[in-house]
């Protein structure tokens, strides 16, 4: 089939490759226009962009992809699919309309559930042990179309958001050519999302990491995994902010209030909390590298008692 690819994170990069090799014509890809990132804000091109011009494919990048010239140079493309994959921006009906069959989207969560821009974090936030990834048919409202293909994909119980969208990431492009071939074939069923089951994974604002230590310990452990690795979780040692990339949970009787420290080992550095301590293991102090606790602790004074932000 003639497809066209539209997208933009990393997180569509494995399904853009996989369908390189497919046997499926891929016409066009559409991805963001190039973008200031990072620290000193460079204009970068997305990951999508880089793997099309690996690839030697078209490519479009279009401010506004419902626009008139956008629309007009993708209309004389005829695709038979348009497949859609972390692309950032809100298609249009005149636009969903171009596809012969169907236009598809890869989603990360078991739908209904977790639809929204962060479903990954947000499935581990709320401690699940098991995660998906969908294939739907995309109509206007987010999330919401028809699922077409489903895969059941285990949560380890330290993966961390980075880790479970790189699973899901090669999952999402392993399912969209099975899709794509029984679509070709005829073959495809639709299945209707119960409304009823439908939730939504709001996206993280910077101020959302900072760690409440009156929660119990697995609930923090599944905060630091989970806001990674943006906002972060952090907390404050002596006024100074630092972020926590790894803890245990160690369930026990409090000897400390919940958020001082109640133990400085030579590995971790432990911080009482609802049921028990929470063991950080790695962290990196505000302008400094990430560093193991033994690391931190060789050079910061932090005793029994006191207590973090």
């Amino acid at each position: 089939m003639n497809l066209v690819f539209m997208g933009t994170a990393p997180f569509a990069v494995p399904a853009l490759e996989k369908l390189v090799g497919s046997g499926h014509r891929i016409m066009s890809v559409v991805t963001q226009p190039d973008r200031p990132r990072g620290r000193g804000l460079e204009v970068l091109p997305s990951a999508v962009k880089e793997a099309a011009v690996a690839g030697g494919l078209h490519l479009m990048q279009p401010e506004d992809v419902n626009a008139y010239e956008s629309m007009r140079e993708l209309r004389a493309l005829s695709p038979d699919c348009i497949v859609v994959v972390a692309y950032g921006q809100k298609l249009g009906n005149e636009l969903l309309a171009l596809a012969r069959r169907y236009c598809v989207n890869i989603h990360p969560s078991l739908l209904p559930r977790y639809r929204g821009p962060a479903p990954v974090a947000r499935t581990i936030l709320n401690g699940e042990t098991v995660t998906g990834v969908c294939v739907i048919k995309v109509v206007e409202k987010m999330d919401a179309g028809p699922i077409l293909g489903v895969t059941r994909v285990p949560i380890p119980p330290d993966a961390t958001t980075p880790d479970m969208e790189a699973q899901l990431s090669q999952a999402g492009a392993d399912l969209l050519v099975e899709v794509l071939d029984g679509i070709q074939k005829g073959a495809i069923v639709e299945l209707a999302q119960d409304e009823r089951d439908a939730t939504y994974a709001r996206k993280f604002e910077k101020g959302d990491g900072r760690i409440d230590w009156r929660k119990p310990g697995q609930k923090i452990h599944n905060f630091v995994r989970a806001l990674q690795p943006f906002p972060g979780a952090f907390t404050f040692v002596s006024r100074q902010r630092v972020t926590i990339w790894k803890v245990q949970a160690i369930k026990g009787k409090p000897s400390q209030r919940p958020g001082c420290v109640s133990a400085v080992d030579k590995d971790a550095l432990r911080i009482a909390c609802a049921d028990g301590e929470v063991a950080i293991v790695e962290l990196q102090p505000e302008s400094k590298k990430r560093m193991t606790a033994q690391e931190y602790l060789n050079g910061a004074k932090v005793a029994v008692g006191d207590a973090l932000g």
